[in-house]
């Protein structure tokens, strides 16, 4: 039986539709897919890695000695009779530095010494009385006996203790240096309070003052190389002897911690110079390390956003040394692992991504 123009016609144009509504569905889910996939925030990652972890510190430090003694004239306890040593002069431990006025002292010293000679007499007399005495009578002088070598003993105190605040009045070097101050009047040209005398050891250090962001990195031992325009050309290096633990509030206002380095070899620079310290800090062995760009605050703490099969992860981190472009991880991610670098502020935990 033949097939109708019209049937075929109708025939041809379902065909048509047919095909026409498969195209629109494959270019709607095309369509659908590519605003999907144009959605994902576009990230940067950069792996974990093992790496020696190197930082130069740079700071200023002033040359001081490592130890002085200063002796200030609010501190004496009578008016200074002479000074017996001058500006520049190397002297021993146990060396007098500072003589104070003796007259009341020796005077304790006299009247000390003539009790105790009256009380020895006294005792003297008892004991004579007591040896004269018949033997059935000894035990009557007994008492007088005991008391009058009670005083003795008592008046022998007395003179040393007078005799030992005699002494107290020559003030001793406690320490061999060498002589910063000599000064009797303890006030400069200006008026202002200076120490009566200061001896610093010749052994120096050079303090530094850091940040706290600074020091934090810095530890006991570490090298340190120190330059100044007063030695041209010449480097001299040191080892960092002590961090104090805690900060202290800078001229400026700023909170700093103060490191002490010590010079190792000949170091000619004089105390109160300024110097250029460079201090390397470095990791011992590799360690794990991330990009510093990939860290974020994390309340109180640090972390990082970590990529896993298309999607990022916020893990809380614990940080330890940095460099100018990477920080060592002690926790939270390992080696192989990938973090986002510089991740954008509207990053959501669990987020699916793609990585440019």
């Amino acid at each position: 039986m033949a097939v109708s123009s019209e049937h075929r016609r109708g025939w041809r144009m379902g065909v048509i539709m047919g095909l026409v509504c498969a195209v629109m569905a494959l270019l709607v889910i095309a369509l659908v897919s590519w605003k999907s996939r144009r959605a994902l925030p576009v990230v940067q990652t950069a792996p974990v890695s093992v790496q020696r972890i190197e930082r130069v510190t740079l700071a200023t430090g002033t040359v001081r000695p490592a130890a002085r003694q200063i002796i200030n004239l609010d501190n004496l306890q009578a008016p200074i009779q002479r000074v017996l040593v001058h500006v520049g002069e190397h002297v021993q431990a146990g060396q007098p530095l500072v003589q104070l006025s003796t007259a009341s002292a020796e005077a304790s010293v006299q009247a000390a010494a003539s009790a105790l000679a009256d009380a020895k007499s006294a005792y003297q007399r008892v004991l004579a009385q007591y040896n004269q005495a018949p033997t059935a009578l000894k035990a009557l002088f007994l008492p007088q006996l005991n008391a009058a070598l009670a005083s003795v003993a008592s008046a022998r105190s007395q003179l040393a203790q007078a005799q030992a605040s005699l002494a107290q009045l020559t003030i001793t070097a406690t320490l061999s240096g060498v002589v910063l101050i000599a000064n009797p009047n303890g006030v400069d040209a200006n008026g202002n309070p200076t120490p009566v005398v200061e001896v610093a050891s010749p052994k120096k250090d050079v303090i530094v003052d850091l940040s706290e962001v600074d020091a934090a990195q810095i530890q006991v031992g570490m090298t340190a190389t120190m330059q100044t325009d007063a030695y041209p050309n010449q480097t001299f290096t040191g080892v960092v002897a002590s961090i104090a633990p805690y900060a202290e509030v800078s001229s400026s206002g700023a909170p700093v911690v103060e490191v002490t380095v010590e010079p190792r070899g000949s170091f000619p620079v004089p105390y109160g110079y300024q110097l250029t310290c460079r201090i390397l800090s470095r990791s011992q062995t590799p360690v794990a390390a991330i990009p510093y760009s990939a860290v974020v605050q994390n309340g109180t703490g640090y972390a990082v956003y970590e990529w896993r099969s298309g999607h990022v992860y916020l893990v809380p981190v614990k940080l330890g040394m940095t460099s100018d472009t990477a920080v060592q991880v002690l926790s939270g991610v390992h080696p192989g692992d990938r973090v986002v670098v510089n991740p954008p502020d509207n990053l959501a935990n669990g987020e699916a991504v793609r990585t440019s």
